[in-house]
């Protein structure tokens, strides 16, 4: 029985307009920033005061759930995805117009709340909390459902078809000019009522696009370049590397479809899909980095090449590691236009061995145009394009491949690594399934971070390391591995090893870690030379959290004495995701060590385990008893020259800063900034660069602040 007075909490009834809807004051600062706005501006701008909140609407699905793609395959569920996303339109927008009305629903619990059952037509009674995305610099609204209720389809409830079409747009609408460099922009005045919305664009231009990895990027736009919308592929038909780990009821791409392949730069296409703010800019067109929205198609005819230039069906190099003694054919297949006819197909490479650029007329031979190579000398990388031109002069180019001529084949782990230019880039025979004859030593340790790494040089040289993508129970730390046969992939940047054919031939001491400052790693050349080595790096600062406001469970520290700050990833199976809350910015630790690695555009360390975090020395808990009361002690000593120590208690576990001014106010350094146990504390501080003086140093734990002096006498 419910008592008098009490009631119970029920959602707020609203439409998605509301969910939408940004405050005209806040749009007003958004226009105002223009190009000077960073993701930390953006970001409490672009949301209103229903995250976070209970609410309840009717909407009607407007996509595929069996299409949705973004979620990770889950051994404990069966291999289905984590979540599913689903996008839907507030029935109210047939009486109150569409703007607004366009929403995703990011369901992790789909198998329970039903919203993997439901089909696109229907109309449904949604449950769920308002939160935005705001990851990776994005911020798409979206709500988590917790119940689904299926009302009936559309027709049967009286509801017109046009419920379902899309509403035609041009990329200027969604996102704006903003400086002469070809930077976009959202269109902050367009955000409220795009988000979420079907849209379709009609005659509109692919302007670049990239197919190098299994999730081709691209770009298109309604006015020739000048605005654009990035493409984001939430749904499987729009990616290709999904055929093999999600159950076979989603829409994942089959053999017999093929691989997706967007329309090559210059073709013309009507496209339709779903806008996000989801901060992905592979491009780097948005201002700043991720301020662009994107389309995500989701079925195959939402896009529709009406012209286009020619259109490769395929490029096929080598099939094995050329050994210099016979030439190289490659083939590839291209299309014209309906309307138009090939006018020449022209293969252009490029070798190390003289440095010269060469073309070659390809010739047709069945349905492939054909070009062939000369044998090049040991060591010798090639680098080749294919260029169709049509009948009405236009041209499509291949995206750069390459290969390399070993004599001996591959027999070392920097045959497989080293790149043409000795910087940044994929290994030259990725894609390749082929012989090997590799031995090296498993430096990582599987069992705990589910990770492993084998390296072969016992020096330490770079592009001596390489991952291996398979079952991490089938390694050991220290195991000698001889590799006979793999796939060479390139996943996402990382060049691994995959489907390996090896055997464990004994046990031997795992190369040591080299210890590098984090100067050396900010060079790409040097940050790529040791993809898949163990690394360290002694005497380590923490610094911000590098993905500010967003949360990744990432952090970044540097080398003592320098402003080069790296990240660190808790990517290990036995770093827990809050390792990161854990670090005090200005905190100085003994050592940071483990796998280096790269992801999401970023050169990064993966700690194997905590044990892999060296100890805090510049902040420690001299006791263990919980003080009475909140108090900051003076610095001994005082005056000091250039180190001084400052002890300080604080009664209970908090967020606790502790930061240096000059007299006039000037911050000059933060000595504690992040999470304190209960305890007595104490923390150092080096002035060894700042002019003699007075200074002040604040201590502040929630309510609590206090101030003392200390003089720096040089």
């Amino acid at each position: 029985m419910m008592l008098a007075g009490q009631a119970i909490a029920q959602p707020m009834q609203v439409t998605i307009r509301d969910i939408n809807a940004i405050p005209q004051n806040q749009v007003d600062q958004l226009n105002a920033g223009g190009a000077t706005l960073t993701s930390q501006d953006i970001q409490p701008l672009v949301l209103n005061d229903l995250q976070g909140v209970e609410v309840q609407f009717v909407a009607v699905v407007l996509s595929d759930p069996l299409s949705s793609g973004l979620g990770t395959p889950q051994d404990d569920q069966g291999g289905n995805p984590d979540r599913v996303h689903v996008f839907v339109r507030d029935t109210s927008a047939v009486s109150m117009g569409y703007d607004g009305m366009g929403l995703q629903l990011a369901d992790g619990s789909y198998l329970t709340t039903g919203l993997i059952n439901v089909t696109v037509g229907d109309v449904i009674k949604v449950t769920g909390t308002a939160s935005a995305f705001t990851g990776s610099g994005g911020n798409s609204q979206q709500v988590g459902p917790s119940t689904i209720e299926v009302l009936g389809s559309y027709s049967d409830l009286g509801l017109p078809d046009s419920l379902l079409d899309p509403v035609v747009i041009t990329t200027a609408d969604a996102n704006r000019s903003i400086n002469d460099e070809g930077g976009v922009q959202v269109n902050w005045d367009n955000l409220a009522s795009l988000n979420g919305q079907y849209v379709r664009l009609e005659g509109a231009s692919i302007t670049v696009r990239d197919i190098s990895s299994e999730r081709p990027n691209w770009l298109v736009s309604s006015d020739g370049g000048e605005t654009v919308f990035n493409f984001y592929d939430v749904s499987l038909r729009y990616r290709n590397d999904r055929r093999n780990s999600y159950p076979s009821n989603f829409n994942v791409r089959t053999s017999q479809d093929g691989n997706f392949v967007p329309p090559p730069p210059g073709a013309a296409v009507n496209l339709q899909g779903f806008i996000l703010y989801q901060g992905d800019d592979p491009f780097g067109r948005g201002v700043p980095g991720g301020a662009i929205l994107s389309i995500a198609p989701i079925e195959d005819a939402d896009l529709v090449i009406t012209e286009s230039p020619p259109i490769f069906s395929g490029v096929t190099g080598p099939t094995s590691v050329p050994d210099g003694s016979e030439d190289v054919t490659i083939s590839v297949g291209v299309d014209a236009d309906p309307t138009r006819t090939l006018t020449s197909v022209v293969c252009t490479y490029t070798s190390t061995a003289d440095g010269m650029e060469t073309m070659i007329e390809a010739t047709l031979e069945g349905e492939a145009y054909v070009c062939v190579i000369p044998a090049q000398p040991d060591g010798a990388f090639v680098t080749y394009t294919v260029s169709a031109t049509d009948s009405q002069d236009a041209t499509t180019v291949t995206d750069p491949a390459q290969y390399r001529t070993l004599v001996d084949g591959i027999n070392e782990i920097s045959d497989i690594q080293l790149t043409a230019d000795e910087g940044p880039g994929n290994s030259p025979f990725a894609g390749l399934t082929t012989p090997m004859a590799v031995t090296g030593i498993v430096v990582s340790d599987p069992a705990t971070s589910g990770r492993i790494v084998i390296q072969d040089n016992a020096d330490l040289a770079g592009w001596s390391g390489i991952f291996i993508n398979g079952d991490a129970a089938a390694f050991s730390k220290g195991d000698v591995v001889t590799i006979t046969e793999a796939e060479i992939r390139e996943n996402f940047g990382v060049t691994e090893l995959r489907n390996a054919v090896f055997t464990v031939d004994g046990t031997d001491t795992p190369y040591d870690y080299k210890v590098v400052p984090t100067t050396a790693v900010k060079d790409a050349a040097v940050a790529e030379a040791h993809e898949g080595m163990m690394l360290r790096f002694e005497d380590v600062i923490m610094g911000p959290n590098p993905d500010a406001p967003s949360d990744f469970g990432e952090w970044s520290f540097a080398t003592v004495g320098t402003e080069d700050f790296i990240r660190a990833d808790d990517a290990s199976s036995a770093v827990p995701s809050t390792t990161n809350d854990d670090f005090i910015e200005g905190g100085l630790h003994e050592f940071m060590q483990g796998i280096w690695w790269f992801s999401f555009s970023n050169y990064k360390l993966i700690p194997e385990s905590p044990a892999d975090i060296g100890a805090l020395t510049n902040v420690a808990t001299e006791d263990e008893t919980i003080p009475g009361s909140f108090a900051l002690h003076q610095n001994f000593p005082n005056p000091f020259n250039p180190t001084t120590s400052i002890r300080f208690d604080v009664p209970q576990a908090g967020h606790v800063s502790l930061e240096v001014f000059d007299l006039i106010g000037r911050k000059v350094q933060t000595l504690v900034d992040g999470t304190l146990a209960a305890g007595q504390h104490s923390v150092s501080f080096s002035a060894g660069e700042l002019p003699s003086g007075m200074y002040l140093y604040r201590l502040t734990a929630g309510s609590d602040v206090q101030t003392r002096k200390m003089v720096l006498l040089k």
